[in-house]
């Protein structure tokens, strides 16, 4: 995924200035869906400003045109504040529902959502400068994109325009991020994580990648069973779609190639106590119809959620797309999205306002973008505190070995992935692609026996 390319019929998902780069006439509606519980909470205007408090976070303005920014989750406190130019004000609320509320003034308009994130909209050119309030641990910028983290949580903010900025002074408190907002241009802040750590996700271990172009398109039983002896979800490759057997996997229809086949699979992952999680790829569709494609499979092939590889490269587009999904899945079904370097083309700056809406973030396939293994365990693969999305390591992509290694992890490595949260997938194929498999060889005894064994010590002490 090193390229741009968003489908044609994706494009109505976005707000119109994010096609055209035009000015938005009037205040647009508020998004609405409540999806995994993030929802806006309350909203208050008086005379000295207004509040708005959503599930993981809150958002303080003043009538002198500053806005302080709390996280809620794991605990509250102040991570921003938002300075605003006094010609901007006053600003007033013109709209909200259960997710989110719209304040404009005939120069800005703030969209306030229930998932954390506050969109700045320019009805003509603004200045504006981003406080810092705390002290990143991990900092990294990408096009004038700022994702600022420590271990408790933080804030990243995304302008739509490409720019770059000034790079911030981290050794002074406050540290200030300025810029100049183009007429019909965005910037979006998001403090995260926008909310709480689903512990069940993250001890619903994964088979993740099962399948190949050969003689394993179709998981056998023997493979099914072995995996669910310590899995309860199984995430299958593409090779069983027409298209999805060869690269770059542009799939125009999400149909088995051998329904028999593909139920004999389906039946037997049930029938063992797990769930199956089959690819489908935004990025890659060829098709016209995607949501037509994802609503016909979930309701005619009985799966429990989808595996996205890659989504756009546009970080709006991207959004609606997986906010779209997640209204169709619902909260129950599982969405497991593997992203490389979308959509923002860096293996270090992502965005946790996407990630939250899923279940599981597969990430590790570029490599470790120069980080210490640490760093990118802790910063870039784990989702706590900050999606709070479960986040699961590409490990073949990113052993620290050049190039992809077909290889189980190693002891160092799954103590490393389990201190920062981060899980490894159970994969026979995936870690063994070119020997002859045999689900009782000995392969992966080892990693059997510690990770899993780790696993549940963990949630033994957490429990505790």
């Amino acid at each position: 995924m090193r390229w741009t390319w968003i489908p044609v019929a994706m494009l109505a998902l976005l707000p119109p200035s994010a096609v055209r780069g035009q000015e938005q006439p009037a205040p647009p509606e508020p998004r609405s869906g409540v999806f995994m519980g993030m929802r806006l909470e309350n909203v208050q205007q008086q005379d000295a400003g207004l509040s708005a408090v959503t599930t993981g976070a809150e958002f303080v303005m003043d009538n002198a045109g500053s806005i302080r920014c709390f996280q809620r989750i794991p605990e509250r406190r102040e991570v921003a504040r938002v300075e605003l130019p006094p010609d901007v004000l006053p600003l007033s609320l013109d709209r909200k529902n259960e997710f989110a509320c719209v304040v404009s003034s005939p120069a800005l308009t703030l969209s306030l959502q229930g998932d954390s994130l506050m969109i700045l909209r320019a009805k003509r050119a603004v200045k504006l400068r981003f406080v810092g309030l705390f002290r990143p641990e991990y900092k990294a910028d990408t096009a004038g994109k700022w994702l600022l983290i420590d271990g408790q949580g933080g804030f990243g903010v995304y302008p739509t325009s490409q720019r770059e900025t000034a790079r911030p002074d981290f050794a002074q408190s406050p540290w200030t991020i300025d810029y100049e907002l183009p007429a019909g241009e965005e910037i979006w802040l998001s403090v995260f994580p926008p909310r709480p750590y689903n512990w069940h996700r993250a001890y619903e271990d994964l088979a993740a990648h099962e399948g190949n172009e050969k003689q394993y398109r179709y998981p056998s039983n023997r493979l099914i069973q072995s995996s669910a002896r310590f899995c309860k979800v199984m995430v299958v490759h593409s090779w069983y779609w027409p298209g999805g057997d060869r690269e770059p996997w542009r799939i125009p229809r999400f149909v088995p190639d051998n329904m028999d086949e593909f139920c004999r699979m389906r039946d037997e992952i049930h029938r063992n106590g797990m769930k199956l999680v089959p690819y489908f790829s935004p990025f890659y569709y060829s098709g016209d119809d995607f949501f037509g494609e994802v609503k016909r499979a979930l309701d005619d092939y009985k799966v429990d959620g989808l595996y996205f590889d890659g989504v756009t490269m546009d970080f709006r587009t991207s959004y609606e797309i997986v906010r779209k999904t997640r209204e169709m899945l619902g909260d129950d079904r599982i969405l497991f999205r593997h992203c490389t370097t979308d959509p923002l083309s860096s293996a270090r700056v992502y965005c946790p306002f996407i990630d939250t809406y899923c279940d599981y973030i597969y990430r590790g396939e570029a490599g470790r973008a120069d980080l210490e293994l640490d760093d990118f365990l802790r910063w870039t693969v784990s989702g706590y505190n900050i999606s709070n999305a479960v986040g699961y390591w590409v490990y073949t992509g990113s052993t620290g070995k050049p190039g992809y290694v077909r290889q189980a992890p190693t002891q160092e490595h799954i103590d490393a992935a389990l201190k920062h949260e981060v899980r490894l997938p159970r994969t026979e194929i995936g870690y063994e692609l070119n020997l002859a498999w045999e689900p009782d060889d000995g392969h992966l005894d080892f990693f059997d026996k510690h990770y899993y064994g780790e696993l549940k010590r963990l949630g033994k002490e957490r429990k505790k």
